[in-house]
């Protein structure tokens, strides 16, 4: 048991996955991916071409990775603080796009409401592992994780209801996401566990977790370039090609209902090995990228290839955390690694696809998206021995072993 001391004295009750789920809400589908949707409205408003728009969804991924670089450092010991400040950067920066006027301002704020889902994942990776039952762990993870669609699907009704009052959505945003933090460190019941337990006071091994993750994080990196143009380019995408603005936020909304209803992948995704789980997640994001681009004026099939992405990319993103949890020593800075190379890789691709779209149009830009995100898997995850949770049990043993001796 990767918690030796959890019990049920310290298990948190259910309303704390609901209140996880609500900050991976916040942080991802509505503050940092919340950028895609509305950038037709930014760009009307702040005069941004698609590569400046494509720049500056870079940026925020940069500041991203800085933020989950910090989560790898201290999210294994600190998670709570790491918490604090995943909601404390998405409320902020939010509630700067809500109100700024000036252009470099709002270029500042959407920098920092992007690094609050850099320090939520490895912090509520790390709160799952102290307030949830070894057993029902992996499951949990990727419930927590589905809440990007749920925060999608929210986004895309705040489109619908505030039309072109996107001021006001944004500083609605950052109320959730002031919310969702207070609820999870409400709920949050992991303080009940002695801060001598190793598992919470060693800190995270830089190079052992990179040795250990070379294969995902290529991986990652691959499917962040290749996954990119529908989170940033593709509402624009849909508009270009004669859709109206309450259809394409519409269209917004079915890629969140995708990405929620991926919480019924968890039994599947936490049954099967990461050999099946990967390349048919990945290849089902591709082929969703594909299609969204050839099919823009096809509302019934427009509307099912953004859930279909939705759906894939979720649960493609769970699959990471599962496989950061297998094969690192530590599943927060594991998963933080491998997220940051995610992102990294949709900084690239998000300056590469707006600059495809301005030479090729977005067909072609959309299109060789998709085939970047088959290199991903052209080499099969290999099967991790032993797991992280394994790996823990096996050291237990040796230590009681010698202790016999």
């Amino acid at each position: 048991m990767k918690r030796t001391l959890q019990s049920s004295q310290t298990a948190a009750s259910p309303l704390f996955s609901v209140m996880a789920l609500a900050l991976i809400a916040a942080t991802y589908g509505l503050a940092r991916l919340g950028y895609g949707l509305f950038l037709p409205s930014f760009s009307a408003t702040f005069g941004l071409t698609p590569t400046v728009g494509g720049l500056l969804a870079s940026g925020a991924s940069a500041s991203y990775c800085v933020s989950a670089l910090v989560g790898f450092r201290y999210a294994p010991t600190r998670p709570r603080l790491m918490a604090i400040l995943a909601g404390a950067t998405a409320t902020l920066g939010s509630a700067g796009i809500a109100t700024t006027q000036d252009t470099l301002v709002f270029t500042t704020a959407v920098l920092i409401a992007g690094m609050g889902a850099g320090f939520a994942t490895p912090a509520l990776v790390e709160l799952v592992h102290r307030n949830i039952a070894p057993t029902q762990q992996s499951k949990v993870q990727s419930v927590v994780n589905s809440g990007t669609g749920f925060g999608v699907v929210v986004a895309g009704v705040l489109a619908l209801v505030v039309g072109t009052s996107w001021r006001l959505a944004w500083g609605l945003i950052a109320v959730v996401a002031l919310g969702a933090l207070i609820g999870v460190l409400r709920t949050d019941r992991s303080r009940a566990v002695p801060a001598t337990d190793p598992e919470l006071t060693q800190p995270a091994q830089t190079g052992a977790e990179l040795r250990a993750l070379w294969h995902p994080i290529v991986a990652a990196f691959v499917f962040g370039v290749g996954s990119s143009a529908i989170w940033v380019h593709g509402r624009t995408l849909l508009e270009d090609q004669g859709m109206a603005v309450t259809l394409s936020a519409g269209a917004w909304i079915a890629l969140g209902i995708g990405g929620a209803v991926a919480v019924l992948t968890a039994p599947w995704l936490a049954r099967h090995a990461l050999r099946t789980t990967w390349p048919a997640t990945v290849a089902a994001v591709a082929a969703a990228t594909g299609l969204f681009s050839l099919v823009p004026q096809n509302l019934p099939l427009s509307f099912a290839a953004a859930a279909l992405f939705g759906l894939a990319y979720t649960a493609a993103s769970s699959v990471l955390i599962i496989w950061a949890t297998h094969s690192a020593t530590h599943s927060a800075a594991g998963t933080s690694i491998l997220f940051t190379s995610l992102v990294l890789g949709q900084a690239v691709g998000a300056t590469l696809t707006g600059s495809l779209i301005e030479e090729l149009g977005f067909t072609a830009a959309f299109v060789t998206a998709a085939g970047i995100c088959l290199l991903g898997v052209l080499k099969p995850a290999p099967r991790p021995s032993p797991t992280g949770q394994g790996r823990v049990a096996a050291q237990t043993l040796e230590t009681t072993a010698r202790m016999a001796q």
